[in-house]
């Protein structure tokens, strides 16, 4: 199985809606049998029309966008998120909604994840989703798994590792190709090393594929991989296994 583990409906893709059937087009280009589709990244994300437009679909994980900040209500959100409107996970990002990821303010909806038994993905950067504050939280919910997208780059790739190396629940996301001029100007042609290393120190088993589309092809990301050699067993397990594992997949 190969899996995405980062795609969104954004609406403002060449001036205009981005939809499932272009989402599906694109991960079909890869090979990508499974794909977490994220509602547009805003303030207000449309999580229940997020569900309504992925329901029966198979090829799809819907997983809701949330801000913490609202407290009961964020709760309530991803509870029906989950419950009523067949979404698998709960993505958080702090640079949207303006607040530190380790604050206990953000505890509330965690412990709503625990109970529910799902997957949360993170936005990692600097200053308030830094990867040591993801670090923080994860610590705090041992038993969630936590994917931290962006792997801590472009300047904290090895606080990220560090992050995961301290904390056994979190695995690192590859959406790394927004990064490209760390290895080059030609995001098609990049060779991305210090993911390499990021793989090596951890093992394969911590790193899962993940396109951020449309911000770039899933395949674009899959072939910046593929150029550090990692091997078939290694690629296997980046590019599906370790997706298939985190979302209990069959």
């Amino acid at each position: 199985m190969r899996g995405d583990f980062e795609a969104y409906l954004s609406a403002n893709y060449e001036g205009r809606q981005f939809t499932l059937e272009e989402l599906l087009a694109w991960e079909d280009e890869a090979g990508v049998d499974v794909a977490v589709v994220m509602p547009n990244t805003e303030v207000t994300p449309k999580n229940r029309e997020l569900g309504e437009t992925l329901k029966g679909n198979k090829r799809t994980l819907g997983c809701a966008l949330i801000n913490p900040c609202t407290g009961d209500a964020a709760v309530k959100e991803i509870q029906a998120a989950i419950r009523d409107w067949g979404l698998r996970g709960m993505k958080l990002m702090p640079v949207i909604h303006k607040y530190v990821i380790d604050d206990p303010m953000v505890d509330g909806v965690m412990k709503a994840a625990r109970d529910l038994g799902i997957i949360v993905s993170i936005h990692s950067g600097p200053d308030n989703c830094h990867p040591t504050r993801i670090g923080n939280l994860a610590k705090r919910f041992p038993e969630i798994p936590v994917i931290m997208d962006h792997m801590g780059l472009p300047d904290n790739l090895s606080e990220g590792v560090e992050a995961a190396q301290q904390n056994k629940n979190i695995v690192l996301g590859t959406t790394i190709l927004r990064f490209h001029k760390r290895w080059g100007n030609d995001p098609n042609a990049v060779v991305p090393t210090e993911v390499k290393t990021a793989i090596d120190t951890l093992g394969p088993e911590r790193i899962v594929f993940g396109s951020n589309m449309p911000e770039y092809r899933p395949i674009q990301v899959m072939d910046a991989l593929r150029r550090l050699n990692l091997g078939k067993d290694a690629e296997a397990l980046i590019f599906g296994g370790n997706l298939k594992r985190i979302y209990g997949l069959k």
